[in-house]
């Protein structure tokens, strides 16, 4: 008997239940592939003929898929809705009439869990494109329904906690231009979701002072980098004003970027909030700003300062600026006398306790000011100090009102000298009584690492013993006072004449040969002083006490235990670099400074490589000034910047013109100062430079210093690297004289290093030692791949060994003397130099001089004053000289001192001949260097006729005494060597 059809009941006309028995497969061709079709089919599928008979199906699979066993047709209806029950009639019929139809089915189970159906109907059709059944194909989606329930359900949920937090999150596609945002991304924004939404419809929001800082953010996203950026817009509904912070991380595919996910914040509750606690913080600091007193807050004991009001800048004298980027700058103003008193505060502070103390400052403006401060601590629920608050009055003029504080005011507490205020009142006084007086600047030197390192107790007690020390070589016409911890001024009245007063300054000075006793403690110690004539070095107080000042600096300068006369018509020296210096910028102005060029050849082949410009000053009176003389100066007086950018700005020039007249271009190294180098705004500098020169940064090589590098590592290192990144060649110079030189080139990796000048004047065959150290350095620099070049090459011997070295550049006059840049030009044009052997001076077979002239048999000593300069009677300098030859007519003599050629400069020559004094005028007629900074020179006299009577019989004298191999007596010859006599 066969079984009923249930299924076919879905598909009938009647409503009513009938038993339908399933046949077995239809004989017949199309349906027998249907049923084979449907058999190996992967997804669950039932054969229908068209009258609705079931031609194949696989009971137990659907039975397992339904959850349920059917025994009626009824039964399937009852797991359906009318509606799910119509629709598939619909289908069924649809299908029948040759269309494929795909409809979706959700409904309960019989346990009551949801099940989820997708069914397709396929037409089955026979040659005649009739359809003679169909295919049911079921899809069990239950799985996929559940998951799309639950997801959103999670979107529901993120939504809702990004609409609490005031963040929306978006997914932007950036080839695509497609911008994908949750709901509360747009309700930040303020406009509606659309299919095509893009980022450009965002950023017409974003307010326009933000639009294109935020706009050229977004395309470096694009490009790779990630997104962070907070601007304004205005809402799209609301139009009012928001704060709104956005970010992002771009997601790469396939090696480039593909989207980015990010979320932006609504930052404008907490952007109001914060203005409004500024308006309030504005209020009271307004308040506090108007207030005489001073308050302040520091973050802990001795810590930052947090807050400082208005009233302290009137107070302390400073900037407010100083206070927070110091904080020990108010600390240091305390003065000594009360330092230890105001810094007891911390004990009190730590244990909670309020302090209140009175204590004396000197201000930033170098005032005297007593202040009365109260500080109280803020505690945590720990019992720490976290925060401590001040308030400061300034009661000076309650102080002063006492009488019994005058002594202090006017006096060192700790020496009973007076002290800098009583000093001041004192040299007034004596400038306005207008008569003659010396003031001795007066530096114990290192003073404060002795301080520091053994106490102040010990500290305060040797300024007590050198005070005493000092009393005893003072008298009724001197007075003392002490500055500071380390300085003290003795001025001295009615003197009888200026070597009284080097004389009194030499005693201060061997105070100090003897170690001074202090408490077991034995310390050796040393003093500076410098020394300033009222009224040549001043009329006014201040002007004198900065220019002994200014000698006390030089005479540190030369070594301990030394004084220096503030006077520069002392000495020839000290006269040249005061007009130089006085004349400096002026000469920028004139155009009084020229560029020379000194070649650097590869000596295999003699091709110049490039050259070191070298800054030249054509002064007026001193004729042709080479930088070591005034670059120093210019360090000093601040020149330095608009000096090295000239050098730059020319060398630029320079090398673009040169580029416009076809030569091949070569590197110039330019010498560069640290003090320029770590001026802000000197690599922009360069660039503009380079740019506006249309040069390659290349053919600039900036040369610094080995000492400093070593002095100033991190500051110069990070523009040195700054300066290499944008294709400017360094080079270390006078390499070797550092105390870490190799240190230099392991954290640092120049192009070139310069081999000190000294060591290069050093070799010769019998120096095994300097020549070793020369060849060691030109082979390390190979190995690490870095270019050597030797400067100062005089000689041919010094050519062939570094020839042999293998040194890759040479530079010096061996090749050329430097050159102006004409000059230079053409040695570009010729490409090629070529070393000078050494020149032999031949004595002319016939005697050109008018007078004999008297070779020493060892060298003079003498002096040289100048006595007139540009028609001008002067008395400038006592400078030591020695004489190697002299006649009627002139002599030769040597000097350290590099003077002009001219006949507007005449000098006095001082010299002592056989017991013989004289005082012999004359002038430059040609000048030598001979050695490394000794210069030779040719005078000729001036004499009178008193004169050449004199010396001509001394000349005579000495000639037959030295022909007859006696001594010449009464004469001071020197007999050392001659660069150690003009150090001396």
């Amino acid at each position: 008997m066969k079984k009923p059809n249930l299924l076919k009941q879905f598909f009938t006309k009647e409503e009513r239940p009938h038993t339908v028995a399933l046949t077995t497969a239809q004989d017949h061709r199309l349906f027998s592939y249907a049923m084979s079709f449907a058999k190996y089919h992967p997804d669950m599928m039932i054969v229908f003929s068209a009258d609705g008979e079931i031609i194949y199906v696989n009971q137990e699979a659907l039975y397992e898929l339904l959850q349920y066993r059917p025994s009626h047709a009824e039964d399937f209806k009852k797991i359906l809705t009318d509606v799910d029950y119509k629709r598939l009639k619909r289908a069924f019929n649809r299908t029948l009439r040759g269309k494929s139809v795909k409809i979706d089915i959700e409904r309960l189970q019989h346990q009551g869990q949801n099940l989820s159906l997708v069914l397709t109907f396929i037409p089955i059709k026979n040659d005649d494109n009739q359809a003679e059944g169909l295919y049911l194909i079921i899809e069990d989606m239950s799985t996929y329904s559940a998951m799309k329930h639950q997801l959103m359900l999670h979107e529901k949920h993120l939504n809702y906690a990004q609409h609490i937090a005031a963040v929306g999150s978006w997914e932007y596609f950036i080839q695509h231009d497609k911008l994908f945002c949750s709901d509360n991304f747009y309700h930040i924004f303020g406009f509606a979701r659309s299919d095509n939404d893009g980022i450009d419809h965002v950023f017409q929001f974003i307010h326009p002072d933000d639009y294109e800082r935020t706009y050229d953010a977004f395309n470096h996203a694009r490009k790779g980098t990630n997104f962070d950026s907070d601007f304004r817009i205005y809402h799209g509904k609301t139009n009012e004003l928001r704060f709104l912070q956005a970010a992002a991380e771009v997601i790469w595919k396939d090696d480039k970027p593909f989207k980015m996910i990010g979320v932006v914040k609504d930052e404008t509750a907490f952007k109001l909030l914060e203005k409004t606690l500024n308006d309030t913080l504005a209020n009271y600091h307004s308040i506090f700003d108007n207030l005489d007193a001073g308050i302040w807050m520091r973050d802990s004991i001795r810590g930052n300062m947090l807050f400082a009001s208005k009233g302290l800048e009137g107070i302390l004298g400073i900037p407010l600026a100083k206070l927070y980027d110091d904080s020990e700058v108010w600390i240091n103003m305390i003065h000594p006398a009360h330092r230890e008193e105001v810094l007891a505060y911390t004990d009190h502070l730590a244990s909670g306790k309020s302090y209140q103390v009175i204590y004396r400052i000197r201000t930033g403006e170098n005032q005297t000011k007593w202040l009365l401060e109260q500080i109280v601590p803020r505690l945590d629920q720990q019992g720490e100090v976290n925060h401590i608050f001040g308030l400061v009055t300034d009661i000076t003029k309650e102080i002063e009102r006492e009488k019994k504080l005058n002594y202090l005011v006017y006096y060192d507490e700790l020496t009973g000298l007076p002290n800098r205020l009583s000093l001041h009142d004192k040299v007034d006084t004596l400038c306005l009584a207008g008569e003659p007086f010396a003031l001795l600047y007066i530096s114990i030197n290192r003073f404060h690492i002795l301080n520091n390192a053994l106490g102040t107790k010990i500290g305060d007690e040797l300024l007590r013993t050198v005070t005493n020390y000092f009393s005893t070589l003072t008298d009724d016409h001197s007075y003392m006072a002490r500055l500071d911890n380390q300085h003290f001024i003795i001025v001295i009245k009615k003197y009888v004449s200026k070597q009284h007063i080097y004389a009194l300054a030499s005693r201060v000075l061997k105070t100090f040969d003897t170690p001074f006793l202090i408490k077991d403690y034995r310390l050796h110690l040393s003093a500076s002083i410098g020394i300033a004539f009222y009224p040549e070095e001043g009329l006014m107080r201040n002007i004198l006490l900065e220019n002994a000042y200014s000698a006390l600096c030089y005479a540190q300068q030369q070594g301990r235990n030394r004084f220096h006369i503030y006077a520069f018509t002392e000495d020839i020296t000290s006269y040249k670099q005061y007009v130089l210096d006085r004349d400096m910028r002026q000469a920028m102005l004139n155009e009084e400074f020229e560029l020379y060029f000194q070649p650097m050849v590869e000596p295999q082949k003699g091709v110049i490589n490039g050259a070191e410009a070298l800054i030249r000053w054509h002064h007026k009176e001193w004729g042709l000034v080479s930088p070591g003389e005034f670059i120093p100066l210019a360090e000093e007086n601040h020149m330095i910047h608009i000096i090295t950018d000239w050098v730059i700005k020319k060398a630029c020039a320079l090398l673009q013109h040169w580029k416009q007249q076809g030569h091949v271009l070569r590197t110039i190294s330019i010498k560069i100062s640290p003090i320029r180098l770590m001026k802000k705004g000197f690599i922009q500098f360069v660039q503009e430079q380079l740019q506006v020169n249309s040069i390659d940064a290349h053919y600039i090589q900036f040369e610094i210093s080995e000492s400093t590098i070593l002095k100033n590592s991190t500051s110069v290192m990070t523009v040195l690297k700054e300066l290499q990144d944008i294709g400017v060649k360094i080079a270390i110079g006078d390499f070797g004289t550092g105390y870490s030189s190799l240190e230099s080139l392991r954290t640092f990796q120049p192009t070139t290093l310069h081999i000190y000048e000294a060591f290069i004047r050093e070799i010769r065959h019998d120096r095994p030692i300097e020549n070793g150290l020369i060849s060691a350095t030109i082979y390390l620099a190979n190995m690490l791949g870095i270019q050597v070049v030797a400067k100062g090459v005089e000689s041919y011997e010094q050519f062939i060994f570094l020839k042999q070295q293998e040194c890759d550049y040479l530079q010096g006059s061996i090749y050329t003397k430097a050159v102006p840049a004409k000059a230079f030009e053409k040695m570009l044009a010729q490409g090629i130099l070529t070393p000078q052997k050494a020149i032999v001076h031949k004595k002319p077979v016939v005697e050109r001089r008018k007078y004999y002239r008297f070779q020493f048999p060892a060298y003079v000593k003498g002096f040289m004053t100048i006595i007139e300069m540009n028609e001008q009677k002067i008395n400038i300098g006592h400078t030591p000289i020695i004489i190697e030859n002299i006649s009627l007519g002139g002599m030769k003599i040597r000097s350290s001192l590099k003077l002009p050629v001219n006949q507007t400069m005449k000098f006095k020559f001082s010299f002592i001949l056989m017991n013989q004094s004289f005082n012999l005028e004359g002038t430059f007629r040609w000048t030598l260097e001979e050695k490394y900074q000794i210069y030779s020179y040719g005078v000729a006299f001036n004499l009178t006729q008193e004169d050449e009577g004199k010396l001509a019989p001394i000349i005579n004298r000495m000639t037959a005494l030295h022909n007859h191999h006696e001594k010449i007596e009464g004469t001071p010859f020197m007999y050392e060597d001659i660069e150690a006599y003009f150090k001396k």
